[in-house]
C-alpha cells in the first residue's frame, strides 16, 4: 500500500475540504446562486427566505423550491444568476406596450434591445391572437390567471451573446391592459393562477428548462384601492394580495411537480421594495419595533402559505391573521 507522508495527508485534507464545498457550487443552479446571495445582501429579511425539496421520482434529480426576497432584475441582468426560463404577468390584450402590468416591463425594455429578437416576438404573439378564445364570455387573447403563452427568445437559434433575459417567457394574464382588475377580485382566485403557473412551468419543462424564476403575481395593482371600503389601510391590502398570489403559485408548482421532466431549480421571488414599502421605517422610529413585529408576522404567514400550497393545500382565512376575507375567501 502507498504510504501517504503526514504532511501530504494534511495537504489532501485541506484540498478535499475545500474541494467539497465548490463541488455544492458547481451542482447548484443559477435560481440557487441567487438566493444565497440575496439572503446574505440583507440579513434583516432572513425571515422571507426558505428552501423546500418536493418529493421526485426514481432516478429524478432534486427539484428545489426557493422562496426569497429580491428584485427580478438581478435575475435578467446577472449572467450567473440568469435562469433558463421565467414566469412573468401580461395583460389579457397580451400587448406588450401596454402600461399594465409594470412587471412585464422587465422582459419587455430588455428584449427591446435586439430588434431582431422583439419581430420574433411579435410574430409569436400576433399567432397567438389568431387562435380562437378559450372562453367567449371572458374579453381578451388570455383569461385571467388561466392561460399561459409561452414564447422563446427568440425562436430556432441562440440569444444574442449580450442578452440580458432567458431564453424562454411564460405570461400569464394578471391584468387588463387600462389596468382595473384589482376591482375584479374574484379573478384572483387561488385555483385559476394555479392553474396559469402549472401550464406555464409544463411547458417551460417541455421545452427543456433547468431552472424557472417568477415575481409574485396578481398583487402590484393593489397599490390603487379604488372601490375598497372594507380595509383600513394599504399594508392590509398588500399583504392580503401577496398572501393570496404566494398560496396560488405554490399550488400551481405543486400541480407540476409529479410530472417535471428537466426543471431541477424554481424561485418565487418576493419584491424587496414592497417589503419596504409595507415595513419600512427609519431606525430611530418609534414604530421600528413593531413595524419589525408586523414584518415577522406577515413572514411567517407568507412562508405557511408557501409550504401549503406546495403540499397541496389551499391557504384559507383559518391560516392567516388578520382581515384577509375578501380575497382569501374567493372560489
Amino acid at each position: 500500500m502507498l504510504q501517504v507522508p503526514g504532511g501530504a495527508r494534511a495537504v489532501a485534507l485541506l484540498i478535499a475540504l475545500v474541494a467539497v464545498p465548490a463541488a455544492v457550487a458547481a451542482q447548484q443552479g443559477p435560481v440557487g446562486a441567487m438566493f444565497e446571495s440575496d439572503k446574505a445582501r440583507d440579513p434583516a429579511r432572513a425571515a422571507s427566505f426558505q428552501v423546500v425539496d418536493l418529493p421526485t421520482q426514481a432516478g429524478q434529480s432534486s427539484l428545489k423550491i426557493y422562496l426569497s426576497a429580491g428584485d427580478l432584475e438581478r435575475a435578467f441582468d446577472r449572467p450567473e444568476f440568469r435562469p433558463g426560463a421565467t414566469i412573468l404577468p401580461t395583460n389579457t390584450d397580451l400587448s406588450i406596450t401596454a402600461v399594465q402590468p409594470a412587471t412585464q416591463r422587465l422582459l419587455i425594455s430588455r428584449v427591446q434591445q435586439h430588434p431582431e429578437v422583439l419581430r420574433d416576438l411579435e410574430a409569436q404573439i400576433a399567432a397567438r391572437r389568431k387562435q380562437p378564445a378559450a372562453n367567449a364570455a371572458e374579453a381578451g387573447t388570455l383569461r385571467i390567471g388561466v392561460d399561459a403563452f409561452v414564447a422563446q427568445l427568440p425562436r430556432g437559434g441562440a440569444a444574442p451573446a449580450n442578452a440580458s433575459f432567458p431564453k424562454a417567457a411564460c405570461l400569464i394574464a394578471t391584468e387588463f391592459a387600462q389596468g382595473g382588475a384589482v376591482d375584479r377580485r374574484e379573478l384572483y382566485a387561488q385555483d385559476r393562477v394555479r392553474r396559469g403557473v402549472a401550464a406555464c412551468l409544463t411547458a417551460l419543462d417541455a421545452a427543456g428548462a433547468q431552472s424557472v424564476v417568477l415575481p409574485q403575481m396578481g398583487a402590484a395593482s393593489s397599490e390603487a384601492q379604488k372601490n375598497d371600503a372594507l380595509y383600513e389601510g394599504q399594508r392590509t391590502l398588500m399583504e392580503c394580495r401577496l398572501l393570496n398570489s404566494t398560496a396560488g403559485i405554490a399550488l400551481g408548482i405543486h400541480d407540476f411537480a409529479a410530472s417535471r421532466r428537466n426543471v431541477r431549480e424554481i424561485g418565487l421571488v418576493q419584491w424587496e421594495r414592497e417589503l419596504d414599502l409595507m415595513f419600512k421605517v427609519p431606525p430611530d422610529s418609534r414604530a421600528a419595533s413593531s413595524a419589525q413585529a408586523a414584518y415577522r408576522l406577515y413572514a411567517e404567514q407568507i412562508r405557511e402559505a408557501f409550504r401549503r400550497g406546495l403540499a397541496g393545500e389551499k391557504t384559507t382565512v383559518a391560516h392567516v391573521k388578520g382581515s384577509c376575507n375578501a380575497i382569501l375567501d374567493m372560489q
